[in-house]
């Protein structure tokens, strides 16, 4: 089983919208409320969101679970979900970050 999708054409939409979301509101929102009570800029809050700990913790428990548990249903989706995001991850946080920065 590939880690990562090689056929984008045959990707279901859910998906992409939901590795957008995870990139966006899911990740971004529970940042955003742990940091109110903290006096920080909005653009330090906003770059904490959107830079803050990324997909690693994704792709470890992703191959946990591939080694641990091969057999669990809904596999084949998880392991799509979870390497578009980290996929798209990686372009997103690429194009935005800044050398030197």
């Amino acid at each position: 089983m590939s880690l990562l999708p090689v056929s984008c054409p045959g990707l279901p939409l859910i998906v992409l919208v939901y590795a957008v979301l995870s990139l966006t509101l899911i990740r971004m929102l529970p940042a955003t409320i742990s940091l109110l009570k903290t006096c920080l800029q909005p653009e330090s809050v906003l770059f904490i969101g959107w830079f803050g700990p990324r997909g690693l913790a994704s792709i470890v428990l992703l191959l946990l679970t591939l080694n641990e548990v091969p057999g669990i249903p809904g596999l084949k989706t998880i392991t799509v979900v979870v390497s578009t995001t980290v996929l798209i991850s990686v372009v997103a946080y690429g194009i935005t970050a800044k050398p030197g920065n």
